[in-house]
């Protein structure tokens, strides 16, 4: 088990080192000159462009450029930005903590719902149940979750006026506040999570009750409700596991469309207003981060996946 995990790990560091240099090379691939930016964005002060590409390290050649930043990033430091003068670290765990509070509870709400309703749908596999949960997940998976999001903005927020429209309350301020402008925002996320987790479950759960072991269960005379959560779930649950990772990852790196929708502060409208601004500090490192925030996640579901399957933990 320890050599699995180790394994995992290293595996993960050659990817990580990967993943600066496409980082590095996209950004410096962008149009538009920040150092440009940084005097207005129309000058003619040729000295003043100059000074301020050799404060920004510009004017050095990309070999060297990219050095520096790895070493700085090795350090832990990750810079300073262009527009506001913030440590980029700082302000990326700042608004990594909006997304993280939204993410997390629409996937934990997202697995709360959906795995019942997938190991209920192969229960009652061809059944009218079955059929409603499939179609439930259809219509879902059909709404894009920014739709979703605007019109509970346009039904719960300005027709009834029972929810914030716009805003943050952060949840380590005032927890009660913090909820009920996380309502919207997790909901909109949730249903469509909701919708693909329940499809694999239901999909996973139809396979294992096909297994020899499933039938030997139910001839012992075992209750099916311990065949389902003890027999079927830890196995059928496996796969639906490896979506969660991937969309865990995809949600957390920066829901940019839902946090805009919402008027979020999280990491997402970072990386889109850092991307207008030309923010070079702080654009490579969001997109390190989220590079990052995938890297553990996988390895974390690599190593859940071993609790999981037992022929994973005994390879």
């Amino acid at each position: 088990m320890f050599s699995f995990i180790l394994k995992r790990i290293l595996m993960s560091v050659p990817t990580l080192i990967i993943v600066t240099l496409i980082i590095f090379t996209l950004v410096r691939a962008l149009p538009g000159d920040a150092a440009l930016m940084m005097l207005g964005g129309d000058v003619d002060d040729e000295a003043a462009l100059t000074m301020m590409r050799e404060q920004l390290g510009l004017d050095k050649p990309l070999p060297i450029q990219f050095l520096t930043w790895l070493g700085e990033v090795l350090s832990g430091n990750l810079g300073t930005s262009i527009m506001n003068g913030q440590d980029v670290g700082s302000l990326l765990w700042q608004r990594f903590g909006v997304t993280a509070s939204v993410v997390l509870i629409a996937m934990l709400t997202s697995l709360l719902i959906a795995v019942p309703l997938g190991l209920l749908a192969a229960h009652r596999h061809n059944q009218s149940t079955d059929y409603s949960i499939v179609f439930g997940s259809i219509v879902l998976l059909s709404m894009p979750s920014f739709w979703v999001g605007l019109m509970l903005l346009v039904v719960f927020g300005a027709i009834l006026g029972w929810l914030p429209t716009i805003g943050f309350v952060s949840i380590g301020e005032d927890l009660g506040r913090g909820m009920i402008y996380l309502i919207m925002p997790v909901t909109a996320l949730a249903l469509t999570e909701i919708a693909v987790l329940t499809r694999m479950m239901r999909a996973g759960s139809l396979e294992i009750m096909q297994k020899d072991y499933i039938t030997h269960a139910r001839a012992k005379g075992l209750p099916e409700r311990r065949v389902l959560w003890r027999h079927v779930f830890p196995n059928a649950f496996a796969p639906t596991l490896t979506m969660v990772g991937i969309m865990l990852a995809g949600l957390l790196s920066g829901a940019a469309v839902t946090e805009t929708v919402f008027t979020l502060p999280g990491i997402g409208k970072l990386l889109v207003d850092s991307i207008y601004a030309r923010d070079y500090p702080v654009l490579q490192g969001a997109l390190l981060f989220i590079a990052a925030i995938y890297v553990v996640t996988n390895l974390t579901i690599d190593i859940a996946y071993s609790f999981f399957d037992p022929r994973v933990r005994l390879s």
